[in-house]
Parts: structure tokens; sequence; C-alpha cells
């Protein structure tokens, strides 16, 4: 099972986290051949003005998740970007402000 953590900066409406689980489901149905079952999406809401960059309160929204064993770098690099702009498109989060990773999967044990 691939989980997925959105750390949201502030609110995020229930069919906008539908929305976004929707859309991890699609992503990695076509790169990796997953169903929904496959994937489980959590989202944790961050009070806006609680995370900092460069001493300013920061914008910033993080997608965490995690890849098959063995996915090329380049196959990585391409999620992340479809991630990005998921989660940009539909939550109307700065593409700048997203951060993702694609990390590789836990050991079994």
């Amino acid at each position: 099972m691939i989980t997925y953590k959105c750390l949201v900066n502030g609110p995020i409406a229930e069919a906008t986290r539908e929305q976004v689980a929707a859309g991890l489901v699609r992503i990695h149905a076509e790169r990796f051949g997953t169903t929904a079952a496959d994937l489980q999406v959590e989202f944790t809401e961050v009070t806006p003005g609680l995370w900092f960059t460069g001493g300013k309160p920061s914008r910033a929204s993080m997608v965490l998740g995690s890849v098959p064993a063995g996915t090329s770098q380049q196959a990585r690099v391409e999620l992340m970007a479809a991630v990005c702009r998921l989660f940009s498109d539909v939550t109307g989060a700065p593409y700048d402000d997203v951060m993702v990773v694609a990390a590789d999967p836990r050991p079994p044990g």
C-alpha cells in the first residue's frame, strides 16, 4: 500500500480532498498500473503562519508519497512534477509552493 500524506497550509474542503485523492490514484495508475485500493491518501491541515521560509510565513504545502521499488530517477521526477501540477491546479496553491516527495518504499519487516 502506498500512503500519501498531504500537509496542507490552511483548510482544505472535503470536495478538494476528494479531487486530490482521485488525481493521485489516476497519476499512479497511469505510471505504475496501481488501483485505488493500492493508495491511501491522508490530509493534515497546518494552521497558516506556523511554517516559515526565510523568516517569513510560508504558503508551502507538502505532498509526501512513495514509488515502487526500482523506479527510475526520470520516472520519479515526472511523477513529482505531475503531483505538483495536480495539487496546484486542484487547490489553487502556487506551483512553486508545493513540495513533493517520492521516496523509495520501506523494506518489509
